[in-house]
């Protein structure tokens, strides 16, 4: 679930035609560089500690598939929405209980792409994920409602006491809270670095399989073959979300050559792949199309490619194009259908993002990430 600060994105423009791409990347790359700070302001205080905990799959009643884990705000166990495109421990009234958090701060407010708008307050809290625990701000949410340039977003199809996070609007469904670890800093940011996480892995579970796997302070044997793909400047300066995990990267058609090239974000918050911004030869693509997702390296070459077939619901494939006027460039959401090709590891030290191939999915059509030769 992508985030949509109050503020504009400062966004990049990226070329969907193949002969334009190297050159697109070559500008991207030359950007990325020149703008990589070393340190996010949110730095990491406490010791690292390895810490593991599951990653838990559900499905809504309209066959939307969610991801959660476990985390404990002060005496409070939840099970809460486990998203890499967001940023911050944000919690819905009524889920924690009394001296859970303390005295209530400053004003929040907080919204996602999808349109809905959450307003409330700081607090700060102890919180524990696996063994790592610590005292950090969370957004303790007062009011849910729409931004206007979608009236009819989820939190406008049901009453905040029946309201659920990452629910569709559906009553009765979704989760009390959202754990958001993109690599964003922010007022109420990522509650892994208040732990003491300086860098983390999420192997989600695929269709068919059991639980994943969210990891805090890796062993170095466990960081051994992610291959390091850089975050796209300048969306990596911006602050609560956005577009910040942004990387360099294209989704192909494989039939007809056709190529939407920009920047990727990944997102386990989301249930589909769009791509905003692109002008297409021949039009959208139709459902059942071989397509590969792409990321590049910082130099421009490619680093990974994973195979999928477009329009499978289970398997995070459907496809839209559209345009999105709120971001400049072509932009691929690519949602949560990577993870399952790949475990992802995130460094916030070094902003950049890891990937590491997984064994095939256990149905035919799963997302694969494919052996690239010494040519790539």
């Amino acid at each position: 679930m992508s985030c949509q600060p109050v503020a504009a994105f400062v966004c990049l423009t990226a070329p969907g035609a193949r002969a334009m791409v190297r050159l697109a990347f070559a500008v991207l790359m030359i950007l990325t560089l020149s703008a990589v700070s070393p340190v996010h302001a949110q730095a990491p205080i406490k010791e690292a500690v390895r810490s593991e905990v599951p990653i838990l799959q559900s499905m809504l009643s309209n066959g939307a598939r969610r991801y959660a884990v476990p985390v404990q705000v002060g005496s409070t166990r939840l099970l809460v929405s486990l998203d890499t495109g967001s940023t911050g421990l944000r919690i819905l009234p009524g889920a924690l209980a009394r001296g859970d958090t303390g005295p209530d701060g400053a004003p929040e407010t907080y919204g996602y792409g999808s349109g809905s708008r959450y307003e409330g307050v700081i607090g700060q809290a102890r919180v524990s994920i696996g063994s790592a625990a610590g005292m950090g701000p969370v957004h303790l949410i007062r009011t849910i409602g729409c931004f206007a340039y979608l009236p009819h977003c989820p939190a406008s199809r049901t009453t905040l006491d029946k309201y659920g996070i990452a629910s569709d609007g559906l009553p009765n469904e979704g989760f009390k809270a959202i754990l958001g670890i993109d690599m964003a800093p922010g007022v109420v940011g990522n509650p892994l670095r208040f732990l003491g996480a300086r860098r983390w892995i999420v192997e989600l579970p695929r269709p068919g399989e059991g639980e994943g796997r969210l990891i805090l302070n890796p062993t170095e044997a466990e960081v051994e073959g992610y291959v390091m793909v850089p975050l796209a400047a300048p969306y990596a300066h911006e602050v609560g979300g956005g577009l910040h995990d942004a990387t360099p990267g294209c989704l192909v058609n494989r039939d007809s050559h056709a190529r939407a090239c920009g920047v990727v974000l990944m997102d386990t918050g989301a249930t589909g792949l769009s791509v905003a911004n692109v002008r297409l030869e021949g039009g959208p693509w139709p459902e059942g199309s071989p397509i590969e997702f792409e990321l590049f390296d910082k130099t421009g070459h490619l680093a990974v490619r994973a195979s999928m077939t477009s329009g499978l619901r289970d398997q995070g494939t459907r496809l839209s194009f559209y345009r999105e006027t709120r971001v400049y460039g072509t932009v691929i959401y690519a949602g949560a259908a990577p993870y399952f090709a790949y475990s992802v590891l995130y460094d916030p030290r070094r902003e950049t993002i890891g990937l590491k191939s997984r064994q095939p999915g256990p149905f035919p059509q799963s997302p694969r990430a494919e052996v690239l030769d010494s040519t790539h």
